[in-house]
């Protein structure tokens, strides 16, 4: 009987398994069974396999030891298979149909279709080893002849058909000659990106007063929520921002992309919800982060400098190392400078402004206590701290922010490009934090000490968002344009999530975007109609949106479209929509240079 349940308990593990390696094949179309084979097997078949089968067998002596002993087991020689079959199958269509709703912009289309399928096949087969575990349940000696037929059919058709079922990658469409030539654009345009920053935040704010500056920008331009992309994670969404493509075509899927051990395939994902941190831990797996080689498709810097329009990027994701550019690209990896090993690549391209740009770093230590008593009410004493604060608000948040504000600000008034992008995380990060103590009444287990001594950090944080954004819009120029745009929102954990954290002793959970929240969109500046209620845009209409504002055609091979409810009348009847095919066959740098691309007034840049 040990041995038999030991059997049941790996054939049920496999079936598991087996499910995880085609979701992986799924997930990565360029993969292949006969080339991947035996890394699959190594690295994801074989510790699945290992650990169902020690799940599986403890379930089945537990069950056997309280006396519970399968009666009439289906298959004859497995007992309790059909039931672990049904576990095993019954995790397999959770992962399927998670893994689907995840990442379904990040493969292509017909994947999409064979993954949603394959679903439905071991949904369904799963739906028969119930039936088949529901009539062994009721009716325990009565033999069925075809219980056992279907249980094995059922068991093998959620592998088989799966596997038949993924189609081979086609192959990738060629891009139409497109000529460009040199422009002057139609307005300047300046982007500002804050992570985590949702409508509602905004609204509540500016209902408070506790948001004067972004109140009065919302009165004078265009303002509404901004959709999203899942899985809601930084590279992926703002990689689609600035390309107006989804993750299935531009390349960016995560934060990092995978090695399994064994393999020279890098897989660009791998499945969620299958504890690959184990996997990693075990150095089975082995992550590499992902840079600006990584994407596959024009990002709007490229397509500005194609058509002889500086642009000055600064910190976004993917920026490190930093593209050659017309303009300037400071990398995200600028305020770890001193920290970097021998042979990196500078961060910040042309690096000639490096020395000066450097003085602008903020140092965690270098942060004002008295700032930092506006955030942190140090005056409610407490007995330890449930959050380290320090670490989460000062070194994560405020100094990044503050490094990329002063050196973003040297670098605009330098080069001042036409285009200028840049980027605060911060708020994303005290997001995750503190949200549980800015909103106590939702968690219902914060102390009132600790939400007193936390419970301004996000609105303070907020503020001086706004005053820096602010800034900028205050020293607007005729023919500019200011767009703050956040690639997600941020919402309270759910209950379910907190409680596996709590289980698993981790941190209190504050705020998550796993549920994908709106972003926001704010427009304001020359052509834009003010007290607009921006809806039904996207994180993909930025890009299309952004080239038609400066001129340029928009490439029908975007997602996106041009938000055209945001534009005045007489800009929008003055400048009609214009399309070209594609960007991706463009010749990054035109012909025609300038002697110093640094400093070139905007009436000057047409030669």
């Amino acid at each position: 009987m040990v041995f038999r349940t030991l059997r049941s308990a790996a054939l049920a593990s496999s079936l598991l398994a087996a499910n995880i390696v085609i979701l992986t094949l799924f997930l990565n179309p360029e993969a292949r069974l006969v080339r991947d084979g035996s890394a699959l097997l190594l690295c994801l078949f074989v510790p699945y396999v290992v650990l169902g089968t020690v799940a599986f067998f403890a379930l089945g002596l537990a069950a056997a030891a309280t006396g519970w002993r399968p009666v009439r087991p289906p298959v004859d020689g497995l007992p309790w298979f059909t039931t672990m079959a049904l576990v095993a199958l019954s995790l397999s269509s959770g992962l399927h149909w998670l893994n689907l709703f995840g990442y379904r912009h990040s493969i292509p289309p017909e994947f999409v279709r064979a993954m949603a399928a394959s679903a439905v096949t071991v949904t369904g087969a799963a739906l028969v080893l119930m039936a088949i575990s529901i009539d062994t349940f009721l009716f325990p000696r009565r033999g069925r002849w075809m219980a056992a037929p279907l249980a094995i059919l059922a068991s093998a058709s959620a592998v088989v058909v799966p596997l038949a079922l993924k189609p081979a990658p086609g192959p990738p469409p060629r891009p139409v000659p497109v000529a460009t030539d040199r422009v002057q654009p139609t307005r300047r345009i300046i982007l500002i990106g804050i992570d985590g920053l949702g409508p509602a935040m905004v609204d509540d704010g500016v209902a408070r007063g506790t948001l004067p500056i972004l109140g009065r920008l919302l009165k004078r331009g265009s303002y509404g929520p901004l959709a999203t992309l899942r899985p809601t994670e930084g590279p992926p969404v703002w990689t689609s921002i600035f390309t107006g493509r989804l993750p299935r075509d531009h390349g960016i899927k995560s934060f990092e992309a995978y090695r399994l051990r064994g393999s020279p395939t890098v897989f660009e994902l791998l499945p969620k919800g299958a504890f690959v941190s184990a996997l990693e831990r075990a150095g089975l797996v082995s992550t590499e982060p992902l840079g600006a080689a990584s994407r596959k498709r024009r990002a709007l810097w490229n397509a500005l400098n194609a058509f002889g329009i500086r642009s000055g990027i600064v910190r976004f994701w993917g920026t490190h190392p930093p593209e050659k550019v017309q303009g300037f690209m400071l990398s995200s990896a600028f305020h770890l400078l001193g920290h970097e090993r021998s042979g990196d690549p500078q961060p910040l391209f042309p690096p000639d402004l490096l020395a000066e740009a450097r003085t602008r770093i903020v140092q965690p230590s270098d942060v004002d206590p008295a700032l930092l008593a506006q955030f942190v009410d140090l005056s409610v004493d407490l007995p330890s701290d449930p959050v380290p604060w320090k670490r989460e608000l000062v070194e994560r948040a405020l100094a990044p922010d503050m490094t990329y504000q002063r050196a973003g600000s040297l670098l605009r008034s330098a080069y001042d490009p036409p285009f200028f992008a840049t980027y605060f995380y911060g708020l994303d990060v005290v997001g995750h934090s503190f949200l549980r103590y800015a909103r106590p009444e939702v968690f219902g287990n914060v102390p009132p000490k600790e939400a007193r001594r936390y419970g301004h950090v996000i609105d303070r944080y907020l503020t001086l968002l706004s005053q820096w954004v602010g800034d900028l819009e205050r020293g607007l120029r005729p023919g500019e344009i200011l767009l703050v745009v956040s690639a997600y929102g941020m919402e309270p954990a759910p209950l379910w999530r907190r409680t596996l954290g709590w289980v698993g002793g981790g941190p209190a959970l504050g705020g998550t975007h796993d549920g994908g929240p709106d972003g926001l969109l704010i427009a304001v500046g020359d052509g834009i109609r003010p007290g607009v209620a921006v809806s039904s845009a996207s994180v993909l209409d930025i890009a299309p949106t952004v080239l038609y504002l400066m001129g340029l055609p928009v490439a029908r091979d975007m997602e996106g479209r041009v938000l055209t409810e945001i534009l005045d009348d007489d800009f929008a009847r003055a400048h009609p929509v214009a399309f070209v095919p594609s960007y991706e066959s463009l010749a990054v740098t035109p012909v025609a240079g300038t002697a110093d691309p640094r400093v070139v007034p905007m009436d000057e840049e047409t030669p």
